[in-house]
Parts: C-alpha cells; sequence; structure tokens
C-alpha cells in the first residue's frame, strides 16, 4: 500500500435565493434544496460548530431554536446525524421526516419576521493535498498532529458521504496495512465528543498504541 496522501477541503458559500418562514416552508426548501446546499447545512455545520459556541449540530436546529423559539423541534432536528448516513439525500430524508411529523403534531404553525428568515446556502467545495504525507502507521501517528481541523473533517468526517460506506478514510488506509484493530478503534470514534482538536489527538493515541 502507498502512503497517506492528506487532503483539505475550501468551501466557498453562496445564496441560493431560496428562503423559509415557518417549519412548512423550512420543510420545502430541504425537499428541493440542492445537495450542496444540504451539505452546508448540515455537514459543513458540524466542521462550524467546532469554532463557535453554538451546541446544534446543523443549521436548521439553530435556527429552530433560536428563531422560531421551538425547543422540540429543535432537538430532534439536531438528533439527525450526519456522520451516520452515507449519502446527502439519506440526511435530507431524515430532516424531512423530522418536519412531517412535527408539523402533523401542531394545531398552530409559527412563523417569524421576514427579517428573520432561514436563508438556503449553497456550497461550492474544491478539495486539495496538503503536501503532507505518511508513510506507514507509525509515521501517521506523528504525521496526523500536523493536520489542522479542516483536512480531520476532510477525512474522517465526510468520507463516509465522499465513499458511500460506513468508514472514514484513516481507518481504510490502516486495513490496507494490516493494522484492522486501529482500523475499528478509529471508526468507534465520534467528532461529536468534544472537537476536532481533541479528536485529532485521539486519532494520533490510537494509532501510536497499535503501531
Amino acid at each position: 500500500p502507498g502512503p497517506f496522501r492528506f487532503y483539505s477541503m475550501a468551501t466557498i458559500p453562496r445564496f441560493t435565493g431560496i428562503s423559509a418562514d415557518n417549519p412548512r416552508a423550512l420543510l420545502r426548501g430541504i425537499q428541493k434544496a440542492t445537495p450542496s446546499t444540504i451539505f452546508y447545512h448540515v455537514y459543513h455545520a458540524l466542521f462550524r460548530r467546532h469554532f463557535t459556541s453554538s451546541e446544534f449540530m446543523n443549521d436548521f436546529a439553530r435556527w429552530a431554536w433560536n428563531t422560531l423559539h421551538e425547543p422540540v423541534l429543535a432537538e430532534k432536528l439536531a438528533a439527525v446525524d450526519p456522520t451516520g448516513y452515507t449519502s446527502i439525500d439519506h440526511a435530507r430524508e431524515a430532516l424531512a421526516v423530522v418536519l412531517k411529523e412535527q408539523l402533523g403534531n401542531i394545531e398552530f404553525i409559527p412563523h417569524t419576521s421576514p427579517e428573520n428568515r432561514f436563508h438556503f446556502i449553497e456550497a461550492q467545495s474544491f478539495e486539495f493535498p496538503t503536501g503532507v504525507e505518511a508513510k506507514d502507521p507509525k509515521d501517521f501517528a506523528e504525521k496526523v498532529l500536523q493536520a489542522p481541523p479542516d483536512v480531520i473533517f476532510f477525512h474522517f468526517v465526510l468520507a463516509p458521504q465522499r465513499l458511500k460506506r460506513d468508514t472514514n478514510e484513516f481507518s481504510e488506509w490502516m486495513r490496507r496495512h494490516g493494522e484492522e484493530a486501529i482500523a475499528k478503534k478509529l471508526e468507534a470514534q465520534s467528532p461529536y465528543v468534544g472537537d476536532l482538536f481533541t479528536l485529532r489527538t485521539r486519532i494520533s493515541e490510537l494509532c501510536r498504541e497499535g503501531a
């Protein structure tokens, strides 16, 4: 097997012109939004969460809590774990189910003022090599500590959606090097525990223990 090449990703957001002032409009927006829009509000929101004080995993949940003042809906939307889905469409469907169930259980649909509408944003992303490589598991344990959070996010959090299977690229590479035990330990790590800096340190420790 060859070396592990660390990649990063740059994301450029742009407004789509679609907005919502109530849960029903939010549902319609989610259903017709492009995959890159769902990516920005769900997957990229998880990345941004590590640099803000927000406790919510996605932008939809944050808006439901802060603007609509609907804590139950916010908690249900936040419970949609993007790392548990291997495709953006599956995450979209899970969000839609939450909103449909909520709309079916309420008599009054909350609305917000025009200036507080939820604006759907589309993300244009570019991946690029960082120039950092690891030649074996022991070297990987050292090199991963040099990786900034966006690199960890790219290979670890986005990997299931990119690979279309329930794993990450660090584990994939470890398996090719015959390190099944390390691969499984890495798959057991959650980006929801702590932040990406903590996750990076934990990844290095697990690789160093097994190498």
